[in-house]
């Protein structure tokens, strides 16, 4: 009996140590469910374009002891200078990769908007887990909370196509290092959905305790970026020197270029983030109404060293006045034959210049030719001399003469007569038969300030005609003001100085090389003729009335360079100068 007692008081004693053991197993499981919660937690940058995305010291230093790569093109195509301009961007240069500081050696991908990525969880051993989308503009996202233990050790990989609007393809459910591919079909290949981050983290070590563990390895760029852009700014440098570079102008009708080089579609390796194989695209949209406003886009899927970006401008797509380009322009860059780099960011410039001299045909002259009758500036073919002068051989009587000369002055006109009433000879007094009576409106002009249209009584040759106010502000807009030569103020009812050196010079602003001098001839006084204030004033008559009274508009210039359009009486004697009838 004793012995049977035992036997059930030792059973017992075991049920209870079974059950105490079983309690314990369940607190200690479920403590340790509990400290695996947490997950993952992604704190995004984005690595900068350049030779290290991620080494700041190195990216630094090669920033301080590398010249940033500069290649310009310049094709001329008719009447126009095309210029394309491809720079490497680097902290120094424009801006588009982060500043040199340590802080600002990576950009948040938040500041891009909500942009989209896609984070990849393995063992380290390649074997799939999970993935998920996430939300860079969402700090607060934990990822994977329920499947990963404290303690061990994952591979992640995170990419995104800086969309704001579409997730990047899913991963496959295979192994990362044996059929880690990933196919991505680009629908368009401007950065906002081509632009391939990637970034891998091995061997993070996960924390627990409801402490989401942080991932920081900023996203590198995979591909090359070049942002487009028309330049137009103003020429800069001195003509003739190393250091001058030509300005350019906006086209007047919307721009369409289009790609010459390659894109593709493209397979990438999840393990190390090459491309393993790239599919050729057809039928790549052009790139239209390029101006002034920078578009960037995302080229060389291939990451290839050797990669060339080319471009072309169809015919008839650049208009600058009454310039058009007749024929179609080609650019083609690689590097200076080492090919664009992948992870590095480019800007092209292009520039469109028709600024010259030209003949009566619109034929390119240069500055001393014998037929080098007009300036083109702004696409307006504008006469180098006044109306009258007798010598209009560049060759031998230089437009552009500093001090100016007597030569140079030319006729005088009232307003709406054909005939000249003085010329730089006629001397300073009162001129018999002076007439006092002003002429009609619309006598050099039967369409209006817009759109001219030349009129019978016109006196400016075949081919040519007086310009319009619009004109002359145009002309005024796109050049630099400066005088020559010995001026008085512009006061009193004096005939002036008669040294003949003063003149007003127009210089373009997109073409230092290309200017126009105006001589400040003053003007013939309305009720007799005589001469006033000579070297005062540089005035000229345009060819539209004020309407409904006695005046007309002119265009003046200053000694030391300011300008404007005002009204005088019709039946004053002023100065004309010719713009071909274009």
């Amino acid at each position: 009996m004793k012995t049977i007692y035992q036997i059930i008081k030792i059973k017992l004693a075991l049920i209870v140590l079974l059950a105490v053991a079983v309690s314990c197993s369940k607190e200690k499981g479920e403590n340790t469910l509990e400290a695996n919660k947490g997950g993952i937690k992604l704190a995004l940058t984005e690595a900068q374009f350049g030779g290290d995305n991620v080494s700041v010291a190195k990216a630094s230093a090669k920033a301080s002891t590398t010249e940033p790569l500069v290649i310009t093109q310049e094709v001329q195509s008719g009447p126009f200078t095309f210029t394309a301009e491809l720079t490497e961007n680097t902290t120094t240069s424009n801006g588009l990769k982060a500043s040199a500081n340590k802080k600002a050696a990576t950009s948040l991908l938040s500041l891009r908007g909500a942009v989209t990525y896609r984070v990849v969880v393995y063992e380290t051993d390649g074997t799939y887990i999970d993935q998920a989308v996430g939300d860079a503009s969402d700090a607060s996202q934990v990822f994977f909370g329920d499947k990963l233990i404290a303690g061990n050790k994952y591979t992640f990989v995170i990419y995104s196509l800086g969309s704001t609007t579409t997730a990047p393809a899913a991963a496959p459910t295979t192994n990362l290092y044996t059929a880690g591919q990933v196919y991505f079909g680009f629908t368009s290949y401007e950065e906002n959905g081509a632009d391939l981050m990637y970034a891998i983290e091995k061997d993070v070590t996960i924390l627990g305790n409801n402490t989401p563990t942080p991932l920081t390895t900023p996203l590198k760029h995979l591909f090359t970026r070049v942002t487009l852009l028309v330049d137009n700014s103003d020429a800069t440098g001195t003509f003739g020197t190393a250091n001058y570079l030509k300005g350019g102008y906006l086209s007047e009708v919307p721009v369409q270029a289009e790609w010459v080089s390659p894109f593709t579609d493209a397979t990438v390796d999840l393990s190390t983030g090459a491309t393993v194989a790239a599919t050729d695209m057809t039928n790549i949209p052009p790139i239209a109404n390029l101006n002034a406003t920078a578009r960037t886009f995302i080229v060389n899927q291939n990451q290839s060293n050797t990669f060339s970006i080319a471009l072309m401008i169809p015919s008839g797509q650049v208009k600058i006045g009454h310039d058009v380009n007749a024929q179609a322009v080609n650019f083609n860059f690689s590097n200076a034959g080492l090919g664009l780099k992948p992870g590095y960011s480019y800007t092209m410039k292009l520039r469109f210049n028709s600024d010259r001299y030209v003949n009566a045909l619109n034929e390119t002259r240069s500055v001393t030719a014998a037929d080098a009758r007009y300036a083109v500036i702004g696409g307006y073919r504008w006469d180098r001399y006044n109306l009258g002068v007798a010598n209009v051989n560049p060759a031998t009587n230089n437009p552009d003469a500093n001090p100016s000369v007597q030569a140079l002055y030319g006729n005088y006109y009232q307003w709406g007569r054909q005939l000249p009433v003085a010329n730089a000879y006629s001397g300073d007094g009162a001129i018999v038969g002076w007439n006092t009576t002003s002429a009609p409106d619309g006598s050099w002009n039967n369409g209006t300030a817009t759109v001219p249209v030349k009129a019978a009584l016109d006196p400016c040759g075949t081919g040519d005609r007086v310009p319009s106010p619009v004109e002359y502000t145009r002309l005024g807009n796109y050049t630099r003001h400066t005088s020559i030569g010995n001026w008085i103020p512009n006061t009193g009812t004096s005939a002036g100085l008669s040294d003949f050196t003063a003149a007003h010079i127009m210089t373009s602003k997109k073409s230092s090389d290309i200017k126009l001098s105006f001589p400040a001839a003053g003007h013939r006084e309305t009720t007799n003729g005589s001469q006033r204030v000579r070297q005062a004033t540089a005035i000229y008559w345009l060819n539209t009335e004020v309407g409904g009274n006695d005046r007309a508009i002119h265009g003046r210039g200053f000694e030391g360079g300011a300008w404007d359009t005002q009204n005088y009486f019709k039946r004053a004697g002023y100065p004309v100068r010719c713009i071909q009838d274009k």
